[in-house]
């Protein structure tokens, strides 16, 4: 799974602002990419160990990934105090296996952060791939380098149609 360092940046920003609180939040984007975090209130009871999405907060969330043309990926919290790795809690409130889970830490010299897929109580971690530059480009569109070569091919096969018709042409009669 790709992140953008951007979006990277930004959920640990709000973990390390969040502490000693676990931050919480969605994670959106388009196919293997997450392209967007979107931040949510902390409501749970305790919140130094724990965390439960804001409902009023998640549902403004989930219009601005639809607003977007993102989908729902998963979502993030952080652990202040302890490594990046689901803890009990994290895998009995993971009950939708569809979404993923990115956990930060705090526990180091600087954020950390990892992705898991919990499903059935099963917990298994998932490559995330840092990009400065890539984009995902699920809409179709090439891109400037991908238009300049069908600009070329196109003339160039018209050039070659040109060629070929110019000599089937019969000779000119002899006046």
């Amino acid at each position: 799974m790709y992140i953008s360092y951007a979006v990277a940046r930004q959920i640990a920003d709000h973990a390390t602002a969040a502490a000693p609180d676990e931050a919480c939040g969605l994670l959106a984007g388009r196919s293997d990419a997450i392209s967007l975090a979107l931040p949510v209130k902390n409501i749970a009871s305790a919140p130094a160990s724990q965390f439960q999405l804001d409902p009023q907060e998640q549902l403004r969330a989930l219009k601005a990934i639809d607003a977007k043309g993102f989908t729902l990926q998963g979502v993030y919290h952080s652990h202040p105090n302890s490594a990046p790795i689901p803890s009990d809690e994290d895998i009995r409130g993971a009950i939708e296996e569809s979404l993923l889970q990115l956990i930060v830490s705090l526990q180091g010299d600087k954020p950390q952060l990892k992705l898991w897929r919990i499903s059935e109580g099963a917990v298994t971690p998932l490559e995330l791939i840092y990009d400065t530059e890539w984009t995902p480009r699920d809409d179709g569109a090439l891109t400037p380098r991908q238009q300049a070569a069908l600009i070329g091919v196109g003339i160039a096969s018209l050039l070659i149609l040109l060629v070929i018709a110019v000599s089937l042409l019969p000779a000119a009669p002899k006046i």
